[in-house]
């Protein structure tokens, strides 16, 4: 979707006040003067109320990613499915959100709109289902004979696993570890979460 001038000021400043404070206290008039916006009724008018504008921000945010995700696991074959590649797919494109110039503010954004109340997770949810799909299938296809609900689960698993360590960047310079190169400490994250797709993936509880 193509936006305007005005639209992109208002979707960059509802994502970088969003990313700092919760969504009860984020006021249309701070949008707007971060915007800088003159027309106070800019908002309403592209997007009706407080929660479209969060929506189309999530949308903007997501859906780059979306594409990639979804471009790199139709590459998978399915007859020669190895778990690693689904991670990657849907690992990589998150890395290149956080190289823009803004990532990381669109990471806490992202992450904000999980944890604000059933609203934001349903935004999410919606955002991210075709990748979620295309994943179970291609887990199906490789573990024929593992649990629906664990390959689901785990999906799920891998998304947020994927999103929080990214989101957190940084830390592993000041944690207990020898290990500060971040080229590094993706791969072994993939193998931490590829390691988590794979064991018990038959067990039912």
């Amino acid at each position: 979707m193509k936006y305007s001038e005005t639209q992109l000021k208002l979707i960059e400043a509802a994502i970088l006040l969003f990313s700092q404070n919760d969504a009860a206290r984020l006021s249309v008039q701070h949008i707007n003067d971060l915007a800088g916006v003159s027309n106070k009724s800019a908002l309403y008018y592209h997007f009706k109320s407080k929660w479209g504008l969060l929506e189309a921000a999530l949308s903007y945010v997501l859906k780059p990613y979306a594409e990639e995700s979804l471009k790199e696991l139709n590459k998978i074959p399915k007859n020669c499915i190895d778990p690693k590649d689904i991670v990657q797919a849907m690992y990589k494109p998150m890395v290149n959100i956080l190289l823009l110039e803004n990532g990381l503010q669109y990471l806490k954004f992202f992450s904000r709109m999980i944890s604000t109340g059933e609203e934001g997770r349903k935004m999410v949810a919606k955002e991210l289902a075709p990748i979620a799909e295309i994943a179970t299938e291609l887990l199906s296809y490789a573990f024929p004979d593992a649990n629906k609900d664990a390959i689901d689960l785990k999906v799920l698993f891998t998304f947020n696993i994927i999103l929080n360590v990214i989101s957190d960047v940084g830390l592993e310079q000041y944690w207990a570890t020898d290990i500060k190169d971040r080229r590094l400490i993706s791969k072994y994250l993939i193998d931490y979460i590829e390691g988590g797709i794979t064991f018990k993936i038959d067990s039912k509880y």
